[in-house]
């Protein structure tokens, strides 16, 4: 089978526990720096799949690094989890389906980090709608040793590029 047929059939796999995080965390909203549920959830799913977890991260409460190593050295691959919702909305952004779109992938790479070499990390971005915690994780380093950093964002339509205006 080609790569593309081994992702997708691990992905199939999680379909239910992924569906079911991305619920959970729309089910009960949690403002930037209080989501505190929202981190248990993925801490309880990554460990599950063998992950090591640092939480709270770079002076954060609600920021993690979770990572699995494969068996011999290659690049270090993250994915970034944002999981904050909007006061008075919710996750009209839809940070809910970012914790999927981090942790499944990060999940699926391992059988790869396994075989090829590497490592695979997923960060959690907490108060990505107030205070920005991908910017003070980054101010303090926390991705400068990735090789690649990988993120996804909702939208309206299904594309590998969007251009947004960044405030920080």
């Amino acid at each position: 089978s080609t790569m593309k047929e081994r992702v997708d059939s691990i992905l199939d796999g999680l379909k239910d526990e992924l569906f079911q995080l991305a619920l959970d965390i729309h089910g009960s909203p949690e403002l930037g720096l209080a989501e505190y549920k929202a981190c248990a959830w993925q801490k309880e799913l990554l460990e599950k799949y063998g992950f090591t977890f640092e939480i709270p991260y770079c002076g954060l409460d609600t920021a993690f690094k979770a990572s699995y190593y494969g068996k011999k050295p290659g690049p270090k691959i993250a994915y970034l989890s944002e999981y904050d919702a909007l006061e008075g909305i919710g996750h009209g952004c839809g940070h809910n389906l970012e914790a999927l779109t981090a942790c499944g992938p990060g999940i699926a790479l391992r059988a790869f980090v396994d075989e090829f070499g590497g490592s695979v990390h997923v960060f959690g971005t907490p108060a990505e709608e107030t205070v920005g915690g991908k910017c003070i994780m980054a101010d303090q380093g926390a991705f400068d040793d990735m090789d690649v950093t990988l993120r996804s964002h909702p939208g309206a339509d299904n594309t590998t590029r969007r251009t947004t205006a960044a405030l920080n």
